[in-house]
């Protein structure tokens, strides 16, 4: 990997460090902490785009991504477990549920990037979107 490479992927982990810092600083307002967490999930789907588009893709990007992720998850659980009064998500125009769903959607994300699918969970995906047996 060449140096500008690791360099990119190293700036890439010190920013989420700084973002993951903003959304767990309980003094910033929350709709602030929710803006930061989204700035999060996209240094995460950033990174994921370089790692299709680099001819291959190093172990040392695959665990960054995991960890990146594993954080993005994380963070917003809390800021889902924060969220007594959905109304404040009102301003970003952003229910409960939508922060559900992108937290829904980060796992989806992890599992199809790192994790085995077993037979069985294969045979489960394929019967619940296509119906039926296959």
């Amino acid at each position: 990997m060449s140096e500008t490479v690791k360099e990119r992927w190293r700036t890439a982990g010190r920013l989420a460090d700084v973002l993951e810092a903003e959304v767990k600083d309980r003094r910033n307002p929350f709709v602030a902490r929710v803006v930061s967490w989204f700035n999060l999930c996209r240094v995460c789907q950033d990174l994921e785009e370089q790692m299709l588009l680099a001819d291959k893709g190093s172990e040392d990007d695959k665990r960054l991504h995991s960890a990146l992720l594993s954080s993005a998850i994380a963070s917003g659980e809390g800021l889902l477990l924060e969220c007594a009064d959905p109304s404040v998500l009102r301003p970003l125009r952003l229910t409960h549920e939508g922060l559900h769903a992108k937290i829904e959607s980060l796992r989806i994300t992890y599992e199809q990037w790192h994790t085995e699918l077993n037979p069985e969970r294969q045979a489960a995906v394929l019967r619940e979107v296509f119906g039926g047996e296959i």
